[in-house]
């Protein structure tokens, strides 16, 4: 092949520049152009909102596009479009849709971002805020209500909501709130949950004051929808000074998992309010002496942990610390019940916990620790049944480290005890308002854990000394602690097991989350780059292309040719080495490169000179 001059080169390099510029992308500050344009595309494509501030920006898309050709609507740059008044997003029956990049600073009365019957929606690297008098919810996820047509009789299913800020609610309504919609089988209401959404990277702060209800930071399903499995992910998030709703995220379905989210300076709890065989596991909780509170009808507001209703779920590896909270609020709250699982119809009822594994979780210098049997002055008096605490660390110096808040709602044998360590220091005591409950040695060992403060976590961590206990409960999966380490059979109790591998997990900071963690990806290179590094070299290419840097969820890439053949397609598979692709049969010239992956997509250009 002939080499190209170097000005050939120049030349070929502005028609590179000029033709990333216009390929697939196209400029908009009209909200409805932008429809028109989106609801007219036939082949994906990228729809830029140039850097400016609009008012009254109301967008209503009902376009499936597809993995192999998704479309983007982005600003032009992260957090370089305002959208103010009554600015809204609505997609209906929509699909492989990426809205990226705005900062939503609205008045009204109108949900910001809703999502009906959609899938592989993202919602990413935006910033939320709502001025309104209303009880309004911010981003919502839901089926299309009670339309049987296919594929819509069955709710929405695999979207994201990622790296987002949402921020200073000061009404009732919900942050993110993941629904369903009605399905109607003959006679029958059948509720199903959207399913497979994942939430993360998402930074929560200011919401507040106390409301009376419907204040929740995130709400999974509804009573009428808790016996369906959502398997919602909430992951990686940060919650701060989340105070609106006495549950900070509350889970009212089934099969949904909870992780690595970081709870600071909020009142309330992480409740298991309906719903079954749901997975809570490595999240931090820290109260940051945040004083006890007052809500607006006088009771007292706590920070707090984890309260428990309902069956089979796993509560594991938490980290809880400095938290004041008692009876709802307390760091592990197991009050009794008002109704038991398939004995009710009544699917709004406190449904007492049966058949839950509380283990390897650590509570630090709370006021309080686990507490049991509170009957809610009287109106609940369904006992707690088949509970496993294992391998749990409680250390605290005031008050108890486990407390029968009731005396005479004593959980006996119905809770079963295995290798706890607890370590009472100044005036606190192992046990109070127990009538039968003593521990033997196989139940709790009262020793030092010997642990050791580590400022870069700011938190407490085992340490080579802490003692080792056997796991008592090894049909469960709990192979990890919370640091992403292996966990072997004898380990430290508690959430930590001193190791030297690498840490995965750590409590997150505002640094972490939001829409501009890990940088500000305001180009679309960047969009799907894990470190905002380069993704393709060198450049100009000539018989090896390298790609790395790639996000974890891009599974394929495309060459394409500047007449829209197909030149290459690759399943991309990862080694120590990255991946690279042999271009040596590929003519000198301007190509599109296209990786795509689960609910992801990018376009950039590659030049080829042969030598």
């Amino acid at each position: 092949m002939d080499c190209f001059s170097k000005k050939d080169l120049i030349i070929i390099i502005i028609l590179f520049s000029v033709c990333s510029r216009i390929s697939a992308q196209q400029y908009f500050t009209d909200p409805d152009d932008l429809v028109e344009a989106i609801n007219s595309s036939s082949n994906g494509g990228i729809f830029i909102v140039r850097d400016g501030v609009y008012n009254d920006f109301e967008v209503a898309i009902e376009m499936a596009a597809t993995e192999d050709h998704p479309i983007v609507i982005k600003a032009e740059t992260v957090g370089g479009v305002t959208l103010q008044g009554e600015s809204q997003f609505v997609f209906k029956k929509s699909a492989f849709i990426t809205l990226q990049g705005f900062i939503f600073d609205c008045q009204g009365e109108e949900t910001l971002v809703k999502l009906e019957g959609c899938n592989n929606i993202r919602i990413s690297r935006n910033t939320f805020e709502l001025e309104t008098n209303e009880s309004i919810k911010w981003v919502f996820i839901g089926g299309f209500w009670s339309d049987n047509t296919f594929p819509f009789q069955y709710p929405s299913h695999h979207n994201r909501i990622d790296h987002n800020l949402f921020q200073n609610k000061e009404t009732p309504g919900h942050y993110i709130t993941v629904d369903g919609s009605l399905h109607i089988n003959g006679s029958d209401d059948i509720y199903y949950q959207s399913q497979y959404d994942t939430i993360e990277y998402n930074h929560f702060r200011n919401n507040g004051p106390r409301a009376v209800n419907e204040q929740e930071s995130i709400r999974i399903g509804w009573s009428e929808m808790s016996l369906s499995s959502g398997f919602t992910t909430v992951q990686h998030n940060l919650f701060e000074d989340c105070d609106g709703d006495p549950e900070i995220v509350s889970v009212k379905s089934s099969d949904n998992t909870i992780r690595h989210n970081t709870f600071l300076s909020s009142y309330g709890t992480l409740s298991l309010r309906h719903g079954n065989r749901n997975r809570v596991e490595g999240n931090y909780f820290f109260g940051n002496e945040k004083p006890i509170g007052l809500s607006p009808v006088g009771s007292n507001l706590y920070t707090g942990g984890i309260r428990i209703y309902g069956t089979d779920h796993l509560i594991i590896n938490n980290y809880l610390e400095g938290l004041n909270g008692t009876r709802w609020d307390a760091p592990i709250a197991l009050t009794l019940g008002d109704a038991i699982d398939g004995e009710s119809s009544n699917l709004s009822k406190h449904f007492r916990a049966e058949r839950v594994t509380i283990a390897y979780n650590t509570l630090v210098d709370n006021s309080h620790g686990i507490e049991i049997g509170f009957d809610n002055n009287g109106n609940f008096s369904k006992d707690l049944e088949d509970i496993s605490i294992a391998n749990n660390l409680i250390t605290s110096s005031e008050n108890s480290l486990v407390e029968i808040v009731d005396p005479n709602n004593d959980q006996g044998d119905n809770i079963y005890w295995q290798n706890n360590l607890l370590f009472p220091t100044a005036n606190a005591s192992i046990i109070e308002g127990a009538s039968s409950t003593n521990f033997d040695l196989m139940e709790v060992t009262v020793e030092n854990p010997l642990l050791s403060y580590d400022d870069i976590f700011g938190s407490w961590r085992s340490t080579e000394d802490t003692p080792l206990y056997e796991n008592s409960l090894s049909t469960n999966d709990i192979s990890q602690d919370i640091d992403g380490q292996v966990r072997p059979d004898l380990s430290n109790p508690g959430s930590d097991n001193y190791s030297l591998e690498s840490i995965r997990f750590k409590p997150l900071t505002p640094e972490d989350v939001g829409p501009n963690a890990n940088g500000n990806r305001s180009t679309a290179a960047n969009d799907l780059n894990e470190n905002n590094q380069s993704l393709l070299f060198p450049i100009p290419t000539d018989n090896i292309l390298h790609l790395n840097n790639l996000a974890h969820n891009i599974d394929k890439v495309r060459i394409i040719s500047i007449k829209g053949e197909v030149c290459i397609e690759k399943e991309i598979v990862r080694t120590n080495n990255g991946f690279s692709i042999d271009t040596a049969k590929l003519t000198n010239g301007i190509y599109s490169v296209q990786f795509s992956g689960s609910n992801n997509y990018l376009e950039t250009k590659l030049i080829i000179i042969q030598h």
